[in-house]
């Protein structure tokens, strides 16, 4: 089969200049996301990390933050007591995930008496977050690249791509073959690195990967591998050259902007062009979008609209499950409104039975507590449809407050330094902001939510007119913006029982 290097540079220059302008802005929109996120084109390192420092993302001056984190964490008795956990081993690990996650250090830093407060939970903080983009790293990113491959093959044969086509190869029924196929080529790839020479060789061979995935997100390793190596056989030289031959434009990706204007999206067609020609060497059932068999969009040709097996990606609602609601907008501002008072009541009865004093446990002034009200019309919202599995339900909401109940407690200790409740006293809290009792009470408050105080509240609702129900509404919502308004104005409630500013 005739292999003219010419003729495929002609090919992926058509396909990023030559179907429009808005055309080729979409994909080096494409290109760029995915050099942003640090998926693909590390050669544009040195423009997105001037974007990282133009929004606060790169900051240098954490090294006093750091350590104090390393100090909080050799004292602490599990480093101290635990034979096998040496305090040179801590510390090296707060130094790698310091330097790969600043922004953590940078935001949590901004508030100093926070970081004073809660070092250990910056320190958790620092390294889950290390922990969770070494997995992205390792597996999602390696998997990304599939999206943006799909889009630059389909952006051959049409000049009005949607950029929501490069999550098409993201199906659910498939997504952890797509993952671990990804995985283990990058994998294979570096362990063929280490001897230099086989791994320029393999990464020819193995080159069509990425792109036979793009198309059939059903191939397994061993079938994308064998597929690989079947399309470039004899070819691999004349890939090289070819490479070789788009040097002067690739030099472009020295030059921040130029690179993602011109090269990067270039870079991009010319693998998709080697690939559709490679393609047509051989005859397999794995290639299975027959619009690939079609000829290249052209400007000024008529041409068929391509028609994908690949449908986009949607969310796939298991069976039994409701979608819509069977509550409207108001019966939710009411339910707000609703368990927001209740929250109050409990606060308040339980202050008068433990302390033996009346008090306003609210953060505001009206008898509301607002993340009662957030928590309930949350679990309605989200779990009504799980009314079937109480189990479920019940753990679900404890997962759910519980997140919610953190969120809250952090949010008035970083921005406010304030405290509303404390259950560093109680068995089984997380730094004080949620604990095993209370995450249990809430399960059993979401149960009774779900399964009897809404269904009557609705029913309540839907009794009066649709005029009245708004007049409730606005009502209860212009009360609530009065009363928001005089705690920016006067501050948020504080006082004895009440929680209060730290020191």
């Amino acid at each position: 089969m005739n292999w003219n290097r010419k003729e495929l540079r002609k090919g992926a220059w058509n396909t990023v200049f030559k179907r429009g302008t808005m055309a080729w802005l979409a994909l080096v929109a494409v290109c760029f996301i995915f050099a942003f996120l640090g998926v693909d084109e590390f050669a544009q390192s040195t423009f997105v990390n001037g974007i990282d420092k133009a929004i606060g993302l790169d900051t240098s001056h954490v090294a006093s933050n750091v350590e104090i984190l390393k100090d909080y964490a050799v004292n602490t008795p599990i480093v101290k007591d635990v034979p096998f956990i040496h305090s040179d081993f801590v510390i090296g690990l707060i130094d790698v995930a310091s330097k790969s996650q600043t922004w953590i250090i940078k935001l949590l830093g901004a508030n100093a008496a926070y970081l004073e407060r809660n070092t250990g939970e910056v320190i958790i903080a620092l390294l889950l977050s290390a922990f969770i983009m070494m997995i992205v790293h390792f597996f999602i990113q390696s998997a990304a690249i599939v999206g943006k491959n799909r889009y630059a093959m389909e952006c051959r044969y049409s000049d009005k791509v949607s950029i929501n086509r490069m999550f098409a190869p993201f199906h659910f029924k498939h997504l952890l073959r797509l993952i671990w196929t990804m995985f283990v080529y990058k994998v294979v790839l570096f362990l063929w690195n280490l001897t230099i020479v086989g791994g320029i060789y393999k990464f020819y061979q193995y080159r069509m990967i990425p792109y036979l995935v793009a198309e059939n997100q059903t191939l397994s390793w061993k079938e994308a591998k064998a597929l690989s190596k079947e399309m470039t056989n004899g070819y691999k030289w004349k890939m090289f050259v070819t490479d070789l031959s788009c040097i002067p434009v690739m030099l472009l990706k020295l030059v921040p902007i130029a690179g993602l204007l011109v090269a990067v999206p270039f870079d991009v067609e010319i693998d998709v062009e080697m690939y559709f020609h490679l393609r047509k060497r051989i005859d397999s059932e794995a290639f299975v979008e027959r619009a690939f068999d079609g000829a290249p969009y052209y400007k000024g040709i008529e041409t068929a609209v391509p028609v994908y097996l690949l449908q986009d990606a949607a969310v796939e609602v298991p069976k039994g499950i409701k979608i819509k609601s069977e509550y409207r907008l108001t019966d939710f501002i009411f339910f707000f409104f609703s368990f927001c008072f209740v929250g109050w009541v409990w606060e308040v009865m339980l202050h008068i039975v433990r302390d033996h004093e009346l008090v306003n446990r609210g953060t505001m002034y009206g008898p509301w507590l607002p993340i009662y009200g957030v928590g309930g019309v949350v679990i309605i919202f989200l779990l009504d449809r799980f009314k079937a599995d109480k189990l479920k339900l019940f753990l679900m909401s404890m997962g759910i407050c519980g997140v919610l109940e953190y969120i809250a407690s952090w949010i008035l200790d970083f921005f406010f330094n304030s405290h509303y409740w404390n259950y560093k006293k109680f068995f089984l809290n997380l730094n004080g902001r949620i604990c095993l009792v209370g995450l249990l009470a809430f399960g059993i408050g979401s149960l009774f939510g779900v399964y009897i105080a809404a269904p009557k509240l609705g029913r309540f609702m839907h009794k009066k007119s649709r005029k009245t129900q708004i007049l409730i509404c606005a009502v209860l919502s212009t009360a609530f913006i009065i009363d928001l308004i005089c705690c920016a104005l006067f501050g948020f409630n504080a006082g004895s029982g009440v929680g209060g500013t730290y020191n």
